[in-house]
This record gives C-alpha cells, sequence and structure tokens, in this order.
C-alpha cells in the first residue's frame, strides 16, 4: 500500500508554527454555507472535493474547508472563537477534546447521530471520542501500535518468528545487536525514539498489556507508581542497560536496515516500501505487542466535531453523518476514501469491510485486527503538557541518571499537580 503518507502522526509533532491559517474552498464557487477546519493540506483533502460538490448538488448546502497548521491548530480555533468567526465544523485530535468541552466549544451528537456512531464504529475507537460518558464527534482517522520487525536480522540470528513475550524479546534483540570497534552499535535489537510519541506512546502500549491505565480512573491522579509501571519501564532500562540500543539509535532508522525491532503506527509503511521496495513483505514483518496473550496496544484518534454555538449545527451534523456513509453499496464512504488514499486506518466497520484491498496486506491487516483490543490514549485535560513531562522522565531513567522507581514518582508529583487544577 504505496499511499501512505511519510511520518504523518509522530512528525505533526515537529511541524512549525506557521502563525496563519490558509483556507480555501472546496465548493467550486458555490456559496458558503458551512465552514470545516482541518489540518490536512489541500493534497491531503483532494478525495473530499468530489464529494462536497456532490453534496452541494444533492442538498443546496454548500462546504468550505479551512486548513490549519497542525501546531497552530487548537489555539487558533480557540482564538477564532473568541473573534466570533469559529468554523462549524473541526476536525480534532482526540486529546484536545477535553479542553475544548471543558471550555463549552463542542456541541454532543444528537440522538441520531449518536446512535449511528455506535453502531457504525468499533467500540474502541468510540471511546476515543467520550469525554465523561458523552460521545463527542465521529471518529476519523486511528492510529495504533504493533512490533514492527526486520525478518532477515532476525532470521541472521537464527530466529524463525517473533518474540511473544518480552523476555523472549531481550534475548533476541540481545543476539542481533552488533557493534563496531569504535564500540558503536551497528544493528540494534530494538529502537526507540526521541519525540513524545516515540517515547510515551510505546510506554502506555506496555502499560496497557500490564493491565495498567496510566490515570486513575476519575483523573485526580496517576498510576505511574504502581508496581506494574514501575516494572514496565525497568523492562524498558533493561534495553539501555544490556546496550542493545541508546539514545542515538532512532525508529526512523529502520528503513536502513539496521534495526530489528520497533513499536510503530502502520502510517510508517511508505518510507518501509520506498526503503525495501520489492524485498519489503521478506523483511518487514508485524506482529502483535510482545507482552503475553494479555497483550494491548495504545490507540489515538482524530473525529468530526461540530461548534456548539454554530447556527448550523443541525446541517453541519447531516452533512458529517452523510461524508462517512458509503453513497454506494460495496464503496468507501468520503472520508473512508480519503483516509485510504492517505494510507491511514478507520475504525468505521463499513469502511473496513469495503476496503479489504487496501487494508487486508500483511502489513495493515495485523493493526486493523488489533483495532478491537487497542485502548485510546487518556482524554485528559492538559495530555500534551502531562506527556511532555512524562517523556522527559522516562528519558532520565533510559540513561540511567534515575532509577525506574524515581522517575515515575518525580513524574506523578508534577502531574498530579497540574491534575488537580482540574479533577
Amino acid at each position: 500500500m504505496d499511499r501512505v503518507v511519510k511520518k504523518r502522526i509522530v512528525k505533526r509533532y515537529q511541524v512549525t508554527w506557521l502563525g496563519f491559517v490558509l483556507a480555501f474552498c472546496l465548493s467550486l464557487g458555490f456559496a458558503q454555507d458551512l465552514t470545516l477546519a482541518a489540518h490536512y493540506t489541500a493534497e491531503q483533502a483532494a478525495a473530499l472535493e468530489p464529494c462536497i460538490a456532490a453534496y452541494a448538488q444533492e442538498t443546496g448546502v454548500n462546504v468550505a474547508y479551512q486548513q490549519i497548521s497542525y501546531g497552530d491548530y487548537l489555539q487558533t480555533i480557540l482564538t477564532a472563537r473568541i473573534g466570533g468567526q469559529a468554523p462549524d465544523i473541526y476536525h480534532i485530535y482526540s486529546i484536545w477534546a477535553p479542553q475544548l468541552v471543558d471550555n463549552g466549544v463542542l456541541d454532543a451528537p444528537p440522538d441520531n447521530t449518536l446512535s449511528w456512531i455506535k453502531d457504525s464504529y468499533i467500540s474502541n475507537t468510540v471511546d476515543a471520542v467520550t469525554i465523561n460518558g458523552q460521545v463527542w464527534g465521529i471518529p476519523t482517522e486511528v492510529s495504533n501500535y504493533m512490533l514492527v520487525y526486520n525478518k532477515q536480522l532476525l532470521a541472521e540470528a537464527g530466529f524463525d518468528a517473533p518474540p511473544s513475550t518480552w523476555t523472549e524479546l531481550l534475548d533476541m534483540a540481545a543476539a542481533i545487536t552488533k557493534r563496531n570497534d569504535q564500540g558503536n552499535i551497528t544493528t540494534a535489537g530494538y529502537a526507540y525514539g526521541s519525540s513524545t510519541a516515540t517515547v510515551v506512546h510505546p510506554f502506555f502500549t506496555m502499560l496497557y498489556s500490564a493491565g495498567i491505565n496510566p490515570f486513575k480512573d476519575d483523573f485526580s491522579g496517576t498510576n505511574l507508581t504502581s508496581p506494574e509501571a514501575i516494572a514496565v519501564l525497568e523492562q524498558q532500562i533493561e534495553l539501555f542497560k544490556q546496550g542493545i540500543t541508546d539514545r542515538s539509535i532512532e525508529v526512523w532508522d529502520f528503513p536502513s536496515g539496521s534495526i530489528a525491532m520497533m513499536f510503530m503506527a502502520s502510517w510508517f509503511e511508505a518510507d518501509l516500501r520506498a526503503a525495501f521496495v520489492d524485498n519489503f513483505d521478506d523483511v518487514v514483518g508485524v506482529a502483535p505487542i510482545p507482552m503475553g496473550d494479555d497483550w494491548r496496544s495504545l490507540q489515538y484518534a482524530f473525529f468530526y466535531g461540530v461548534d456548539a454555538n454554530s447556527p448550523n449545527k443541525e446541517a453541519a451534523w447531516d452533512f458529517l453523518e452523510w461524508l462517512n456513509t458509503a453513497q454506494s453499496e460495496g464503496q468507501t464512504s468520503c472520508m473512508g476514501t480519503m483516509l485510504m488514499d492517505l494510507g491511514a486506518l478507520t475504525a468505521n466497520k463499513a469502511d473496513i469491510a469495503a476496503a479489504q484491498d487496501n487494508l487486508g496486506d500483511s502489513f495493515t491487516a495485523p493493526y486493523v485486527a488489533a483495532l478491537e483490543r487497542s485502548i485510546t490514549e487518556p482524554n485528559v485535560i492538559q495530555a500534551s503538557e502531562i506527556e511532555g513531562i512524562l517523556k522527559t522522565y522516562i528519558e532520565r531513567a533510559w540513561a540511567g541518571e534515575l532509577t525506574a522507581e524515581e522517575a515515575l514518582t518525580q513524574a506523578d508529583k508534577e502531574i498530579t499537580t497540574i491534575l488537580k487544577e482540574f479533577y
């Protein structure tokens, strides 16, 4: 599936703050009735253009598309709302939703749309758009994590299957790791990254697999000082203690063929296919998270929501339901088509069934199957700040500056201080 857009979400954390909004209209000259704001570029959103035009012809409702850069998105829409220029429809990263809900920005879906969402989407992903028991929108792009491994490196070390437990992963990774005469790693048994997502998301994935949520149910504090959480970080630290990886090794180097294993989301497929070309299926494997039979994955999602002050709320919800419903039997919805073009995953059950040519290959199918056992990234106010704090302490533990218990105790203290401001 060579349509995948490179480094889709993790790289978005690195987007430069442009400080402006680029607006363009996909309604082919019709008068504007609804405005839809999203972070996708015109090229990425191209599949929506004929759909919006068709909807205008069918209903007389016209939609203008407004692109807002990812790095500026949350602040831009909050500022626009203060100025009375908010769009009718938002496309939102799920961890932004608590702040928007807390500020009264989002409209709750009407009952008929709410029933349609619950019937049409994988329930675990509906959790990603749920806050305090209320569903706030229609899920769109979703990502989860799996173990991605280099089949050839494993085979060369005498392994004919990926690990199924963390102990197996450590043993296999140690056998694969190689160093040059200067002591530098030339082939790494495992890799992390330097972004928040490539540090915190694997940690959350292992926490969920260990049966632990990062936060207490009421978000009044964390579970980071639990024995299970400390054990998870100790498992990660062991990779560094044994010299299997170090901070110079990045998941982005996997296409070079010098990394054996990593936790990664499906959107990285484009880089892998570009690197390995015809050898892709012989080199790249996808397997469950190696944490035993009860393994879980982390998922994060985007969703469409409607502004609570929009004068066009009913029309906005009608349009969004239409946009995410197939208009012909056996076809994907308009949004599903766009996501397939991007190489992204969807939790829309009808779109999954209709898109098996896109989603059924050996790389993508395991990710889709794992959606049923993927737990949503916590929807907590100030999630980005909180994850940044946790990243800092995880990295200090990896570097040997703090023990796992010391790192997580300090992280818990700082994060709990933030949580107590809101919960």
